[in-house]
């Protein structure tokens, strides 16, 4: 880690003038002691230096500490049931992302760390702000579980039902209204997602494609249930059979399932 890392620049700023003003204290001793010379005030500008340094130095330990906190919070299996656990955890991403400002894996990090907690619509806000920047693909893998799980908190309840037009490719980011059933027709079928979900499922899917990054089961699965909720059958199947590649006992919704199988027709 660098010396500066996790500091604000006030912070880096006390941190290099009292260190600058310590060098500058000694050698003023140094040359009194030789002249035989009262270094009483020189000794006091060494105490301001160390308590210029001192500051700086105490809030650099708290961000490692914090840093070790992060890991523990992305590794939990689920969000943490205490309150006041949970707060504790919230504090300690709070402050990671105050002081993650120019520094994108940390930012992306912090927002996984809102997903492990339960924080989705958090973590995904700072996900949006890391991935506008266009960062390296090891930053945006590190948002795969964000996106994914914004993407499954986006189409929770959504109806596993084809629309009759097919949306826009995810890539565009863009969703057609479905077209109405044809008069006189019954329908078994449950009412298509409204456009406006259709566009937002849309465009996270399109975010969580674009990272590049090897996708694990769980986001081939979210993405299979966004395809089908698009209309888009095909590619729902493939990443049906991705994700039992990678994780043959993975769970998928056997609606889910039946759609991509049959084209969207239950």
């Amino acid at each position: 880690m660098n010396v500066f890392d996790g500091l604000l620049g006030y912070e880096k700023l006390m941190l290099i003038c009292g260190f600058i003003l310590f060098v500058f204290a000694l050698a003023a001793i140094t040359v009194m002691i030789v002249q035989r010379r009262d270094f009483k005030m020189a000794m006091g500008l060494i105490v301001f230096a160390i308590v210029l340094m001192g500051f700086p130095g105490i809030q650099a330990v708290k961000f490692s500490q914090d840093t070790v906190e992060l890991d523990r919070i992305r590794t939990q299996p689920q969000a943490p049931a205490d309150p006041a656990q949970k707060q504790q955890a919230e504090q300690a991403l709070a402050n990671l992302e105050q002081r993650a400002t120019g520094n994108p894996q940390l930012q992306a990090q912090v927002s996984d760390g809102y997903r492990a907690i339960g924080e989705v619509d958090k973590a995904y806000r700072l996900a949006q702000s890391v991935l506008h920047e266009k960062p390296s693909a090891q930053v945006q893998a590190t948002l795969v579980p964000v996106l994914t799980a914004k993407l499954n908190q986006v189409q929770a309840g959504a109806p596993i039902a084809a629309p009759a037009v097919p949306v826009a490719s995810a890539g565009s980011a863009m969703a057609a209204t479905p077209a109405p059933a044809a008069t006189g027709t019954a329908s078994s079928a449950p009412p298509a997602a409204p456009a406006d979900k259709q566009r937002e499922i849309a465009a996270i899917a399109s975010q969580l494609q674009g990272t590049g990054a090897p996708l694990p089961a769980a986001s081939h699965a979210a993405l299979a249930k966004a395809y089908v909720v698009l209309g888009q059958p095909q590619r729902a199947q493939a990443n049906v059979d991705a994700a039992r590649r990678i994780d043959p006992n993975i769970r998928i919704n056997a609606a889910v399932l039946r759609a991509a199988r049959t084209g969207g027709n239950p």
